[in-house]
């Protein structure tokens, strides 16, 4: 019932939850325009109400006279529930062990499609974040470096969502991007916040100048603190989201689906996952340089 901007179709009710939270003592007519307007599929005013009504029913909600607001014991039920599971998914060692490994370990995920692999790759950043926000490290931001910046124009709400929670643990997220694409210049157009800084970098020119150490198109890499988070798509996928990269020239051709579909497409797809300080620390300045020498 919690509202996930992450996903395409939230419940009414978790809509009217999100309604609510930020704009208490709403009336029924007032939470329904709101709710229009975040609600896709449509409902018809009648429906719209039988689901209010359900809600005063298990005390969700709480109606004083014309006025709807949540109800204060809901509330603290919730609270109290948001704190227990931070306690057990976040806090204990035996659910973070397979993503926050010791130092010098590695695990790699082999998945059936992209968008199985982008879910927990976010599960996965969102631990490191949680992780330092509860211990020390000199550099606390992450650091990305891929050729296309893909999943922060097809998956946008996911990626914003990232970013918030980066936000709230004052996190910046810098992202070095090797294609010099017309997608690649809409991330930041698209992902409007303050601590997302994506910027492109010459591939070409980093890899006659890096012989030894070459990186390829096909390959995503984010660092957070020691942790490391590396990414391979199915071959024949690169190839295809290649070619809409290339085809792509204006916003008119733009089509964000068309690039999603292709996570739904089968093939092997992998997530490696390490814990290694002195990579980590690698890859990390690297990034910065290539910051530094775009002129941001």
């Amino acid at each position: 019932m919690i509202f996930d901007p992450r996903i395409k179709e939230n419940s009414p009710e978790s809509i009217i939850l999100e309604i609510l939270s930020r704009k208490p003592k709403l009336s029924s007519k007032e939470i329904f325009e709101f709710f229009s307007q975040k609600y896709p599929e449509g409902m018809t005013i009648q429906g719209f109400y039988k689901v209010i009504k359900k809600m005063l029913d298990d005390r969700i909600l709480l109606k004083e006279g014309r006025i709807i607001s949540l109800d204060s014991f809901w509330i603290g039920k919730v609270v109290e529930f948001a704190k227990t599971i931070e306690e057990t998914y976040l806090k204990t060692d035996a659910n973070t062990a397979n993503i926050l490994l010791d130092e010098g370990e590695n695990k790699t995920y082999e998945f059936e499609n992209i968008l199985s692999m982008d879910n927990l790759w976010a599960h996965g950043l969102n631990l490191a974040r949680f992780y330092y926000s509860q211990h020390e490290h000199h550099d606390k931001n992450a650091y990305s470096r891929n050729y296309f910046a893909v999943f922060h124009i097809a998956r946008a709400e996911s990626e914003s969502s990232t970013l918030q929670y980066f936000e709230s643990s004052k996190m910046q997220w810098y992202m070095a991007s090797g294609s010099n694409s017309f997608l690649n210049t809409l991330p930041t157009k698209i992902v409007e916040k303050e601590n997302y800084h994506h910027f492109l970098f010459d591939f070409e020119k980093y890899n006659q100048e890096n012989s030894e150490h070459q990186i390829e198109k096909n390959y995503w890499v984010t660092v957070i603190g020691d942790f490391i988070f590396e990414a391979h798509f199915p071959n024949y996928i690169f190839e295809l989201l290649e070619k809409i990269y290339l085809d792509t020239q204006n916003i008119s051709q733009f089509n964000a689906d068309k690039i999603s579909q292709l996570f739904l497409e089968p093939g092997k797809t992998t997530l490696k996952i390490s814990r290694d300080k002195k990579r980590a620390e690698i890859i990390r300045e690297d990034i910065k340089r290539l910051y530094k020498e775009e002129g941001k």
